[in-house]
């Protein structure tokens, strides 16, 4: 019973971890996924209300799993997440039945599921989440009763930044279809069934004196040096899905060829609603296109508002960029802050910034620099920063558990009580 009980609680906790690390990146993400349920049951479009309850369901997930790895309050946590399997064990099931929505969400952006896959899913989370239940009074506290709350509160506050800061910026990890090096073009005439010739960037790395090529969403670790870049024919099945990408201008016409067909360097602001702009970051993107027009290179801002509600936003704001309407999703999807910046080079996705942290000192280096070169290392960034988090997480986690261990002995009376 000793090894189902340590499996169930490494199982339970790893997955309430990485299912909250991937969405507590992501809020805004997990709003329009929560935004889809509640439409489910017929309630109104709330925003900013729906990245809320994300917010704190994304937390209290990673919170829960953090938890029960560590051993903290296991009483009190195990409780929540049977509760929270119990849940939404039944609103899966729901969800695969009537088919109101197509992804589940329960992985974020990060992996995919079927209605049907993300029920089964929860079955088995449910099953180790009752051994965890009925064993609840055999784990031993890792502190006294006070320093666990101290800690418990503390991972809470971190996860609590971690998610505002997320918000205000872009996450961590892109896992959305217009992700660094996307060439929007290309994916808007995908043929999945066709034999298509196409090109594909090949990053050239040295390790101990040996070369190695890798593509640009193979980016090796830290170990690797870069060397170059090369661009060559693949003549492999195009096996790449279609993405959803329409503009349409003042009359309602499309013009989404010709803004992709712009050559060089290119720049897109978005904003899913016009009306979110608001006064400061309508001045910054005010600054940028200045900044672009000096230098011969284009930008327009896309926004899911209507044309109304844009001339409105014009006029108020003083923009002076083209402004173009896209579906609101659409531009959550391509860059995941409520106001953002998309820097393109001949259609190719080359970096993203929020509309606050625009590089406005760095951005003659950003136009002379090999746009495959900067979309490379915003890879290696990511990267980076998936295992770099990683690390961080088992680190903690190990170490408070040792040292916890080698300072504290529990009294049976403390080990009843908790």
């Amino acid at each position: 019973m000793n090894f189902l009980r340590a499996l169930s609680r490494f199982i339970v906790g790893s997955v309430f971890l990485f299912s909250g690390f991937v969405k507590i990146i992501d809020p805004t993400g997990v709003g329009l996924i929560v935004e889809e349920y509640f439409k489910f049951i017929g309630l109104g479009n709330w925003h900013l209300f729906y990245v809320l309850i994300g917010a704190l369901l994304s937390i209290a997930e990673m919170l829960l799993g953090l938890s029960i790895l560590l051993g903290l309050k296991m009483k009190i946590m195990i409780r929540g997440v049977l509760l929270f399997m119990l849940f939404f064990t039944l609103l899966t099931f729901l969800v695969a039945l009537f088919n109101p929505i197509t992804d589940c969400g329960c992985f974020g952006e990060a992996i995919k599921l079927s209605n049907w896959n993300s029920f089964f899913k929860d079955l088995i989370l449910l099953f180790f989440a009752f051994i965890l239940y009925f064993q609840r009074d055999n784990f031993i506290p890792i502190a006294p009763n006070r320093w666990e709350w101290i800690y418990t509160f503390a991972f809470a506050f971190l996860l609590v930044g971690l998610s505002l800061y997320s918000y205000r910026n872009l996450p961590m990890i892109d896992f959305m279809e217009f992700k660094v090096g996307t060439n929007i073009k290309k994916r808007l005439n995908v043929d999945s069934d066709s034999d298509l010739q196409k090109f594909k960037t090949i990053l050239i790395y040295s390790k101990e004196g040996e070369r190695y090529e890798f593509s640009i969403d193979e980016i090796p670790d830290s170990s690797y040096t870069f060397i170059d870049s090369k661009t060559v024919d693949n003549k492999k099945e195009d096996t790449l899905i279609p993405i959803d990408f329409a503009v349409t201008n003042n009359s309602g016409s499309y013009i989404t060829d010709s803004l992709l067909s712009i050559p060089g360097p290119f720049f897109i602001a978005t904003s899913p609603f016009a009306e979110a702009l608001g006064k400061k970051r309508s001045a910054r993107l005010n600054i940028l296109y200045d900044s672009l027009l000096k230098k011969d290179v284009p930008m327009v801002l896309l926004t899911g508002s209507s044309q109304q509600q844009n001339n409105l936003v014009v006029q108020t704001h003083n923009l002076k960029m083209p402004v173009y309407h896209t579906d609101y999703k659409t531009l959550y999807t391509m860059n995941r802050s409520f106001g953002g910046v998309i820097f393109l080079y001949d259609a190719t996705i080359v970096s993203k910034w929020a509309t606050s942290n625009i590089p406005f000192k760095s951005l003659d280096d950003i136009l002379n620099e090999d746009p495959e070169l900067i979309a490379a290392k915003a890879k290696i960034g990511e990267y980076l920063t998936l295992e770099i988090s990683i690390f961080i997480l088992l680190l903690i986690i190990a170490l408070m558990r040792y040292l916890l261990r080698m300072f504290y002995k529990p009294t049976n009376n403390e080990i009843r009580e908790k």
